[in-house]
């Protein structure tokens, strides 16, 4: 089959790109190709299920938001489709927004609270607009072809593909013919969703350079009493990653203390340079410091508690402040009495809960893996890229976008915002196809 235009790879990224095409120029004939029997499938677990689409503070400072080795690229994107054309691009095809209240993040869902209203949308469009889908068609190779010089249809890429039933087992073979190509496969989060790193070969066989890919957004493994004695609990702190002695990063939001370490949104929050440092140069020194009171003085706060009530033990002194059971297990892992009575309490017994509750350091020993991972940080080196269509600066008519390419955004809807900009980039740079 010939066509105009192929995407491989049909994610958030891969249907912008296939809409924005097929809207600036009708007459393109557009394939998408997924491995996987289903479009979008990562879009459905984005917020939990409820898809965050995007973020209030997108517009406000970009570098502050994105990663890249290349800085500037994200940014040259952006100022093509920002926030206001992502939201004016889901009015259009009916999806209302909301802002999430219960945290200042600024993150932006669907009114319904239903990923299902996203994927739903785009599919209809891409019907709408008569854009052809070949689902569980996964490809093998990607070459591109000299151009006939008694043709003038010029070059082509070969897309060879293998038909696969839903448990990937091999069915048959076929080839595609495309005069452009863009490439959306994704990172190497989810895997069982779709996103395998595939996409990487294909870019390395037309001379793309990687830059090593690890996960990001993603739970802590840390072996700490506190992890022991709290499994399963949650509880909003301020968090701090420290790498080799120096503070990097500091976020506010939900912790949660696993049987294997830290999660919860604070700790994927400040977890990127932690992967990176740990599986990208694998090197080790990574310490997280907790402050379980961030707006209260604490020494201030526990004094008054312990002079209004001396005969009250530790454990009782802390209720009001914190969860009964940390009360009751903090204490614990400091290797203090619990039932202690304040006013019986040493001075540096005193100073070691001031210092803990403000600062408690755990080592980090490792993440967990891709399958427990939000993004992917790294990907394609957009040093190779044009910033302003995304085409590749090594093989013309080539194109990169979404998660694939070496950016990636903070949590709270960054990373799919990247999705939809670089994908409706992407997809009006291919549309002057003859």
């Amino acid at each position: 089959m010939e066509y105009d235009l192929i995407i491989i790879g049909g994610g958030a990224a891969g249907q912008m790109a296939a809409i924005s095409a097929k809207r600036a120029n009708p007459n393109l004939k557009i394939a998408i190709l997924d491995r996987t029997f289903a479009l979008g499938r990562k879009i459905l677990v984005c917020g939990a299920g409820r898809c965050n689409v995007t973020n209030i503070n997108l517009d406000k400072s970009i570098d502050d938001h994105y990663y890249s080795n290349n800085p500037g690229f994200p940014n040259a994107v952006f100022k093509k489709f920002g926030y206001q054309n992502i939201l004016e691009f889901f009015d259009d095809l009916g999806v209302k927004l909301y802002v999430e209240q219960k945290t200042d993040i600024g993150k932006l869902f669907p009114t319904t609270d239903q990923a299902k209203t996203v994927t739903g949308v785009l599919e209809e469009e891409l019907r709408l607009l008569g854009i052809d889908v070949h689902l569980l068609t996964q490809v093998e190779q990607v070459e591109k072809l000299k151009a006939d010089p008694e043709s003038s249809a010029g070059s082509q890429f070969l897309i060879k593909v293998t038909k696969v039933d839903q448990q990937g087992h091999p069915q048959s073979e076929s080839e595609f013919k495309s005069k452009k190509l863009i490439i959306s496969a994704g990172g190497k989060t989810y895997p069982a969703l779709g996103s395998n790193g595939s996409g990487y070969g294909i870019a390395e066989s037309f001379g793309h350079r990687i830059i090593e890919p690890v996960p990001s957004a993603l739970p802590l493994v840390s072996k700490n009493p506190l992890s022991h004695y709290l499994q399963g609990m949650k509880l909003e702190a301020e968090v701090t990653s420290i790498i080799n002695g120096k503070r990097i990063k500091t976020r506010t939001d939900d912790v949660m203390f696993t049987q294997y370490g830290l999660s919860g949104p604070a700790i994927l929050n400040i977890s990127r340079e932690i992967s990176i440092f740990i599986n990208r140069e694998q090197k080790s020194g990574v310490e997280v410091e907790i402050n379980f009171l961030p707006e209260i003085d604490v020494k201030s706060e526990l004094e008054k508690r312990w002079n209004n009530r001396p005969d009250q033990t530790l454990e009782k002194s802390l209720y009001g402040l914190f969860p009964n059971k940390f009360a009751e297990t903090f204490p614990r892992a400091l290797n203090l009495e619990k039932d202690k009575k304040v006013k019986d309490l040493k001075i540096e017994e005193k100073e070691k809960l001031f210092t803990c509750l403000s600062s408690y350091s755990i080592k980090i020993d490792g993440t967990r893996s891709w399958n427990e991972a939000e993004f992917t940080a790294g990907g394609i080196d957009t040093r190779d890229v044009n910033p302003e269509t995304l085409e590749s600066k090594l093989t013309e008519g080539l194109y990169f976008c979404g998660e694939i390419l070496d950016v990636d955004g903070d949590v709270g809807g960054f990373n799919l915002s990247w999705a939809w900009s670089s994908g409706n980039v992407v997809g009006k740079a291919v549309n002057n196809v003859k």
